[in-house]
């Protein structure tokens, strides 16, 4: 008697933990489904517009700024319920990677189109839904400021009287009038949100040139709801810099801030 309760407490427990399954990544839109307490099961599960093709090489590839973090690399993982209109609800994350990639995956997902909701017996149904986001490499932002902080002087451009160089290890660095705190206030003063309660960075580079007026500026991140738009206005107004120096020489450089709206 005592053995055949050992073998029952034994399958139990075995069937307890094969009902976990850490989240992992796939092609199918079905990567981890959880049911749900008032529908155990469904005859079709939820599905985002288009498919997973959709969902993770379009949605999330375009939409989801990864921090400005060197070598961050991982998997945040994210819960979420589809409602029978396709609107998604009580959105979590399960773990993240630290950073603030939970906060940047929360807000990615409050972006989401309505997906296709699951159904059982022909009608649609709420449904538990999670996944993983993969962060691979690193972010362009990442990759633009190891260019210019990089710890040796080194041209950006080959060129006799055009050369431009990164900031790092130059004798005389570009300044802001009244420098960084005063270069802060004035985007605070100038940049229209055009969104209340927006907040994050927008990643911003441009050259400045020997006369510290600022050329060819490029946003590489924004937070969206055209906020990278009213960054180059702002970065336009912008009155000039003292210029970069080497060897005794006003040089041109490339800059690259970040623009914190809160």
């Amino acid at each position: 008697m005592k053995k055949f309760l050992f073998l029952i407490l034994v399958c139990y427990t075995q069937n307890m933990l094969s009902q976990y399954k850490e989240p992992t990544i796939k092609k199918d839109p079905d990567a981890v489904i959880n049911k749900t307490e008032e529908t155990p099961t469904v005859d079709t599960n939820p599905e985002f517009p288009g498919g997973s093709d959709a969902l993770y090489n379009d949605f999330l590839k375009k939409n989801y700024k990864a921090p400005y973090v060197d070598n961050l690399k991982g998997k945040i993982y994210v819960t979420f319920m589809v409602e029978k209109d396709g609107t998604l609800s009580n959105i979590k994350v399960l773990r993240d990677i630290g950073h603030g990639t939970g906060e940047e995956a929360i807000r990615v997902l409050k972006l989401s189109p309505k997906w296709i909701p699951a159904k059982k017996n022909g009608k649609p149904v709420r449904w538990q839904y999670s996944f993983p986001i993969t962060i691979t490499e690193p972010s362009d932002a990442a990759k633009l400021y190891n260019i210019t902080q990089n710890s040796s002087v080194i041209p950006v451009i080959e060129e006799e009287e055009n050369q431009i160089y990164n900031t790092a290890g130059l004798e005389v660095k570009p300044e802001f009038p009244g420098g960084l705190e005063a270069m802060n206030s004035f985007i605070k003063q100038n940049f229209k949100s055009p969104k209340e309660g927006l907040k994050g960075k927008i990643y911003a580079t441009f050259i400045i040139e020997k006369d510290g007026s600022l050329s060819d500026i490029k946003i590489l991140r924004d937070l969206g709801y055209e906020t990278g738009a009213e960054a180059i206005r702002v970065l336009k107004l912008f009155p000039k810099w003292s210029p970069g120096k080497q060897n005794n020489k006003t040089i041109r450089v490339l800059y690259s801030i970040p623009m914190i709206i809160n």
